[in-house]
């Protein structure tokens, strides 16, 4: 694929990544049997302004995490180490976050980031963001690393992250219907150009609609 093709595929995948945090107006009725829930029962998704349920995350010994997480920008990633978008972990366009982890140990640390894991924005304005494959980083000993993860919109009508908005590591989503999204994404390889798949069932997931026939055979017949 050469680069005009690459970038219109690009610009495809962001639009549709749009369309799918935003807030339609539907009713929560599911007709493909998903379930229905109401969208505001679910602390920290969809249009909730709370903060989001989940099992605490904690980080390796000898591992800690700057805070806040600060935006990342792809096209110019200066304030990431000058790590581009080849060296970034994740998929998602609307939650773009670089992390800076240091190493206090003579030892490398191998990071493992659970799917579920909730990136939390500081601004009510502004999407939280979730991961929905496992994420494996390894922090070189006494080393402060700088790594970009890239992340799903949980939050219907809220704006996408910017180079300065702020966020913290959030929790692991439990909820059931989200667990087995997760495993049907075992093994599946989620790229740039087919994201969107998982990126709208999240959306369904968080709005409370539930995890519908076409969006498990949309995921089934990901690679």
């Amino acid at each position: 694929m050469n680069w005009h093709l690459a970038w219109r595929a690009g610009v495809v995948a962001m639009a549709l990544a749009l369309a799918a945090c935003s807030d339609d107006g539907d009713s929560n009725e599911n007709p493909d049997g998903g379930g229905t829930t109401d969208e505001k029962n679910r602390p920290g998704m969809g249009l909730s302004e709370e903060e989001p349920e989940g099992l605490p995350f904690t980080l390796p010994e000898g591992l800690t995490l700057e805070e806040p997480i600060k935006g990342y920008n792809p096209s110019n990633p200066e304030d990431c180490d000058d790590k581009y978008p080849d060296e970034a972990k994740g998929q998602g366009e609307q939650v773009r976050l670089c992390f800076i982890f240091n190493n206090n140990t003579n030892a490398p640390i191998t990071l493992q980031l659970p799917p579920g894991l909730i990136f939390v924005s500081r601004s009510l304005l502004v999407q939280n963001g979730m991961i929905a494959q496992r994420i494996s980083i390894e922090v070189p000993p006494k080393t402060r690393y700088f790594q970009p993860i890239y992340s799903y919109c949980t939050n219907s009508g809220r704006e996408s992250a910017s180079l300065y908005d702020e966020f913290e590591l959030g929790k692991v989503t439990q909820y059931q219907d989200f667990q087995e999204l997760f495993r049907l994404l075992e093994n599946k390889t989620v790229t740039r150009e087919n994201f969107v798949v998982v990126n709208q069932a999240i959306g369904d997931l968080a709005d409370g609609e539930g995890l519908s026939a076409e969006r498990r055979a949309a995921i089934n017949a990901l690679p």
